[in-house]
């Protein structure tokens, strides 16, 4: 730390103070506690600032926790290491009024506990924090009513998505401090729009979701079904959630009773949803995000409100941060609005997408004769915990990650020119460079079963991206010429990696969102 400055100056806003400078103040044993205080007393005053409207200032409290939990987890040692060892001196260091609220943070320092237990604590307040901070950053909404006649139904559906370039500098918090660059583009799979909703009102004051491609259906009756189960993992998670932030909540509630069954017989019946997703879990084609876009847009419209496109967007990711996903803005983005795009934001807490549409002749088989392929790799994975890490050493500042945080961000507009020019190979390399950035922010977004399958086909390809987080689901490829694009349709037909794998046709969707009352 600088000598003669407060710590306010080097660690909260906008400060680009890293978890690796903090381990080094804290290195030494003589001063650790001293500093460690004022580094507690930091975080404390930035939990203050919850609702501020600079997002570097609502966000000091996550930043300054994680890596207050990086940096001690760094000069811990051995992960046997109690904090009675680590900070000797703390208790008579600590302020009342700090001990107090670190206690009831669950942040005390008692002698015996495990280091890594106070980490892990500090880790979690720090993501809960930002979270929080998002999902708050829209306005409740009034209660719900319907809108519609009683055989009318809603029909939501919408294509799916294809990152090209600049994914990941559309995630919070990086995209809310910085502003975010995206190329993306909206797909039909196999001639159709793959993620549709269907609801209607019903007699009967019950909540049905039905999912058609998974088979499942779920009934609830009470404020706690509907609340429960809001994992990543949960059947209907997704949808749960977007019904609260759509108004049907406690929060919300008039009746007298306060009952959900009070709430639905005065919106004016019941709901049943029924969703579609016919793309495989774990894709990459951000369908997650998608459906919940759709989601809200058809039950809004069973409410009667019309949300703007930037409302929804915002929802989306208010959406994600709900159910701890930590999505960014570009997958409802590039799913709600038709065609090739390029797509940027500048900071603020509510995104506001500017759009540039692209040509869609590089990308597009029926204008290119065939030379992109989208290939199912049939290998899944859950896109939180790639983004959970990411998100990590983004709030620890870790600058190798900021580093290339900005050139993803740059490189969408190369991607963007690429198309502009209808230069087939300049795309190719540029979404191969993508995938290299990709994976120098996460090594975790391949795995030796892609690169295998990346070194058998790069004799033939201009370039190559694993679509969405990585790690597993669809992958783009871009062929050099038409009988290469051949080749590699023979090769991975003779030797998929695994029963799962095929490819799926794609064309550029024309409509993006679309919405019908029948």
């Amino acid at each position: 730390m600088a000598a003669g400055r407060k710590p306010s100056d080097d660690v909260r806003g906008e400060s680009e103070v890293s978890a690796a400078d903090m381990a080094h103040s804290l290195a030494d044993p003589e001063s650790r506690a001293e500093r460690f205080a004022r580094f507690l007393d930091e975080a404390q005053a930035s939990a203050e600032c919850f609702a501020a409207t600079s997002p570097a200032e609502a966000f000091s409290f996550s930043r300054i926790l994680h890596s207050l939990g990086t940096a001690v987890e760094e000069i811990a040692g051995p992960p046997q290491q109690i904090c009675g060892a680590l900070f000797p001196r703390i208790a008579e260091t600590l302020s009342p009024g700090l001990a107090k609220w670190l206690s009831e943070k669950r942040l005390d320092l008692a002698a015996g506990r495990p280091v890594g237990d106070w980490v892990r604590q500090a880790r979690r307040l720090a993501f809960e924090h930002f979270e929080r901070v998002i999902v708050a950053s829209g306005e409740t909404p009034p209660p719900p009513r319907n809108a519609l006649r009683s055989d009318e139904i809603v029909w939501g559906r919408a294509p799916a998505r294809l990152d090209l370039a600049g994914g990941w500098s559309d995630t919070p918090p990086f995209a809310l401090e910085h502003g975010g660059c995206v190329a993306n583009a909206a797909v039909n799979l196999n001639g159709q729009p793959p993620i549709q909703i269907y609801a209607r009102v019903t007699p009967r004051p019950t909540i049905r979701i039905h999912s058609i491609d998974l088979g499942t259906d779920v009934a609830i009756h009470q404020w706690e079904e509907l609340s429960e189960d809001r994992s990543p993992t949960g059947e209907f998670s997704l949808v749960k959630a977007a019904l609260g932030l759509a108004g049907f909540s406690p929060a919300t509630c008039d009746s007298p009773s306060g009952s959900l069954a009070d709430m639905l017989s005065q919106f004016g019946g019941g709901l049943e949803i029924t969703t579609l997703a016919a793309v495989p879990k774990g894709s990459g084609l951000g369908t997650s995000s998608i459906m919940g876009a759709v989601v809200l847009a058809v039950v809004h419209r069973v409410l009667g409100r019309e949300l703007s496109a930037k409302e929804l967007f915002h929802a989306v990711l208010r959406l994600e941060q709900a159910m701890t996903t930590g999505g960014g803005w570009q997958d409802q983005v590039g799913g709600v609005l038709a065609g090739v795009k390029l797509i940027t934001t500048e900071s603020g807490l509510v995104p506001d997408p500017a759009i540039r549409y692209m040509p869609a002749d590089v990308l597009d088989p029926k204008a290119n004769g065939g030379q992109t392929l989208l290939y199912y790799t049939g290998i899944t994975r859950l896109a939180k915990n790639i983004l959970g890490q990411v998100v990590a050493r983004y709030l620890d500042r870790n600058r190798d990650a900021m580093a290339t945080l900005r050139k993803i961000r740059a490189l969408a507009s190369k991607a963007a020119d690429a198309m502009a020019r209808k230069d087939l190979e300049a795309f190719g390399h540029a979404i191969d460079t993508a995938w290299q950035l990709n994976k120098q922010l996460d090594p975790n977004s391949s795995n030796e079963e892609i690169e295998s399958l990346l070194t058998r086909l790069r004799p033939h390809l201009y370039g190559a991206k694993l679509l969405g987080a990585g790690g597993g689901g669809f992958l783009l490829l871009v062929c050099r010429s038409i009988d290469d694009a051949a080749q590699v349709k023979a090769r991975l037909g003779a030797g998929p990696p695994n029963r799962r794998a095929r490819f799926f046709e794609f064309d550029i969707s024309r409509e993006g969102l679309s919405l019908s009352v029948c």
